[in-house]
């Protein structure tokens, strides 16, 4: 484990040096024991190599002012991109995913905990907050880092929202996308009673049962004598 400096200088660049100095050798002296894809461990060091020299070299430039883009007037024809080879290996996406990438272990607190303090107390420093004002293109550097850590970006270097595009003919109103019919409720048509019955009218009786059979022929009836038979049993002789 590597601790932090004992004092942080008070030049932005060597400041921003010093901590993303020590979050290399954090990450390099603790992957190996995580078990850290070695090649993961070489992509992250040079990530964190190159952005030191950018911020370095965009420092050490004159003020700028904010950049604006302007389009053309006119549709600009453009040649087909070629597809480019996806290279193996990449650094890891998403909030906060070296913090997730180091899960246990002191790595966790030497390359998580500490890189994120100095970078909270370095973005809150007076020194920094005018370099940044008169450096905006430093933000480019800054907000992948925060992500990495697991730091919402300040306020001075967040990205500016693109304004909404007028629609191109703002008198004809956007149609309207027509609503689905609500459907009535089912239980809406029968009278329900207190006691939980439904009194059903003929009509809704003969949705449900269907219609009535058809009337039985006189010769499938059964047979009912209009006579007693007891009455006209004959009897057998008597003993």
């Amino acid at each position: 484990m590597i601790a932090n400096a004992p004092f942080m200088p008070a030049d932005p660049t060597e400041r921003f040096t010093v901590i993303f100095r020590a979050l290399q050798r954090s990450v390099a002296d603790n992957g190996y024991r995580l078990k850290i894809h070695g090649p993961l461990i070489v992509l992250i060091w040079n990530y964190l190599a190159r952005q030191i020299a950018r911020f370095a070299r965009i420092a050490s430039r004159p003020p700028q002012s904010p950049r604006t883009r302007t389009r053309a007037p006119g549709p600009v024809e453009r040649e087909p991109a070629t597809a480019k080879p996806k290279p193996p290996l990449t650094l890891p996406r998403g909030f906060a995913w070296l913090i997730r990438l180091l899960p246990n272990g002191p790595a966790t607190v030497v390359a998580g905990a500490a890189a994120r303090a100095d970078l909270q107390l370095f973005m809150e420093d007076p020194i920094v907050l005018d370099l940044l004002a008169t450096h905006p293109s430093l933000g480019r550097i800054l907000r992948p880092l925060h992500t990495m850590l697991g730091l919402r970006p300040p306020q001075i270097i967040k990205r500016p929202r693109k304004p909404r595009s007028e629609p191109a003919n703002p008198a004809t109103p956007r149609p309207k996308r027509p609503r689905p019919k609500r459907q009535p409720d089912f239980m809406a048509q029968y009278k329900v009673n207190p006691d939980g019955s439904i009194d059903f009218t003929p009509e809704q009786l003969r949705d449900i049962l269907g219609p009535p059979p058809p009337p039985v022929p006189p010769w499938h009836h059964p047979f009912v004598p209009s006579f007693d038979a007891k009455k006209m049993w004959r009897k057998g002789p008597r003993g």
